[in-house]
This record gives structure tokens, C-alpha cells and sequence, in this order.
């Protein structure tokens, strides 16, 4: 293998994925996130959330083709938003990275 093939190949591998970009159509319906539970995003923009021993549920919007913002009622009626960046989507499965 010539020496340029070689390091043609190290630098894409090297080289991170670009975050996938989404659809509202795309996630519709149940979705694992690795090690958080199951969520399901209904078309109506609205989502469930279930964990071990917990449960959530509000609103949803997609953000730039790859980060959901989903928007929850918290105490004494403040909405706040927990953005999650989609890292990438393996069959039912979205592996994620959550900002605040």
C-alpha cells in the first residue's frame, strides 16, 4: 500500500462524522437514549418520557437537523428546556449528549 493511499485513509478515519441531520417525520415514535430510558415523540410535538422510576412529558422541537429541545413545565408553571445533541442513530437507539 503506497505511503498517500495509507495516510488518505488515517485521516478519515481520524476524521469525527458529522452529526446526523433529522427530521420531525423521522422521530416519531419510541426511541431508546442509551442509558435514559424510552421516549416517545408524538407528531403533535408533544413527548413522554420514562425511566427507571420516573416520568416526564411536555413539548418537543427539533433544532438545527440534530438537537431536540424538549420543553417541560416545571415548578410553579416555569417551562424549561433540556437540549439533547443527537450524536448519531442506530436502529431505535439515539446516542446522545445533553446540554443545559
Amino acid at each position: 500500500m503506497s505511503a498517500a493511499l495509507l495516510a488518505t485513509l488515517l485521516l478519515f478515519t481520524a476524521t469525527p462524522s458529522p452529526a446526523p441531520v433529522l427530521s420531525s417525520q423521522l422521530l416519531v415514535g419510541k426511541w431508546r437514549i442509551e442509558s435514559d430510558g424510552l421516549y416517545y415523540f408524538r407528531a403533535d410535538g408533544t413527548y413522554s418520557w420514562r425511566g427507571a422510576d420516573e416520568m416526564d412529558s411536555g413539548r418537543w422541537r427539533l433544532r438545527g437537523g440534530y438537537m431536540l429541545d424538549l420543553m417541560s413545565e416545571g415548578a410553579h408553571g416555569k417551562t424549561t428546556h433540556n437540549v439533547i445533541v443527537v450524536d448519531r442513530v442506530v436502529h431505535e437507539t439515539l446516542y446522545v449528549r445533553t446540554r443545559y
